[in-house]
């Protein structure tokens, strides 16, 4: 793993390539999952056009994503991944499905014999001591076994916990994920969430500065909690570096008009977008690439 500086400014998302629509899960599941090679094959050409990095849960497809493109591509090489843990609604439904011990011998199939041992072992005295920063620390260690020969740049946090975190002001879970992804896992640590002015006056508040924010930034004010207004006048005074996703309001807005919005913001470093074909990818990266030449001459 490495921690570069920056943040790169386009980002490839991996959600219509794992089968997730957040307006239709009947559009969703006519999508499907795409396999490794057409995934890789779209960053490949995401590459071509500008994009540097990939946001990506930690879906169980993602292992043979990475597996396919370290032995049939030099991306692995050339672009940054930053990976959103846990995959929440994964490990829901595998421990319904196959219980916990099934779910925690799949979650550790990547690691070698003596990582899975030490984090076995730590996890293991973190339960017996009821140490519940401990588990954390030994959760957030098994969803990052897959990017051990890949580049990643920033871990984010998912919204799931960082929104519930941040509803019950438990202060040391933010702090704990910053200590542990920045000291142990060497990256930028991020969090992902849907109510951005609370996160960012809460921060403000902790007086935890200068990390990485995802959040939904969008003319309809789509998941722009607790409204379009407040986010905006929160990121006027926003110190963290903000990535804006859901830009397209999954898919309600045309691609021109959604940037026409997002580019008359101020502190917008970086935008993530998901796109499930070349000819999506094609209209959507050279507008954007476009936007950021425009703002950087300025």
């Amino acid at each position: 793993m490495v921690n570069n500086s920056s943040i790169d400014p386009i980002l490839l998302g991996d959600n219509p390539l794992m089968g997730v629509d957040h307006l239709s899960q009947e559009r969703a599941r006519q999508r499907g999952i795409a396999s490794a090679s057409n995934i890789i094959s779209l960053l490949e050409f995401a590459y071509s056009m500008n994009v540097r990095g990939f946001v990506a849960s930690t879906h169980p497809q993602l292992k043979g994503v990475i597996e396919y493109m370290l032995e049939h591509s030099d991306l692995a090489t050339k672009i940054n991944f930053y990976p959103i843990i846990p995959y929440a609604y994964g490990y829901v439904r595998q421990m319904t499905e196959k219980g916990i011990v099934a779910t925690i011998t799949d979650a550790l199939a990547p690691a070698s014999m003596h990582e899975k041992m030490r984090i076995v072992f730590s996890g293991g005295l973190s339960m017996l001591r009821k140490d519940i920063n401990g588990l954390l620390k030994t959760f957030i260690d098994v969803e990052l076994l897959q990017f051990n020969n890949v580049n990643v740049r920033c871990i984010f946090l998912h919204d799931v916990l960082v929104d519930l975190a941040l509803a019950l002001r438990l202060r040391n879970i933010f702090e704990l994920f910053i200590e542990h992804v920045e000291d142990k896992h060497n990256a930028k640590a991020g969090f992902v969430t849907k109510n951005f002015s609370r996160l960012v006056r809460q921060l403000n508040e902790w007086a935890i500065d200068e990390k990485v924010i995802m959040a939904p930034f969008n003319k309809v004010g789509f998941q722009m909690n607790p409204s379009r207004e407040e986010c905006e006048e929160a990121l006027r005074e926003c110190k963290h570096d903000v990535i804006a996703m859901s830009t397209l309001a999954a898919g309600y807005l045309k691609p021109a008009e959604a940037y026409e919005y997002l580019f008359r913001l101020p502190n917008i470093r970086s935008v993530v977008v998901g796109v499930s074909s070349k000819k999506h990818a094609e209209e959507t990266f050279r507008l954007l690439n476009d936007r950021m030449m425009v703002r950087s001459s300025k």
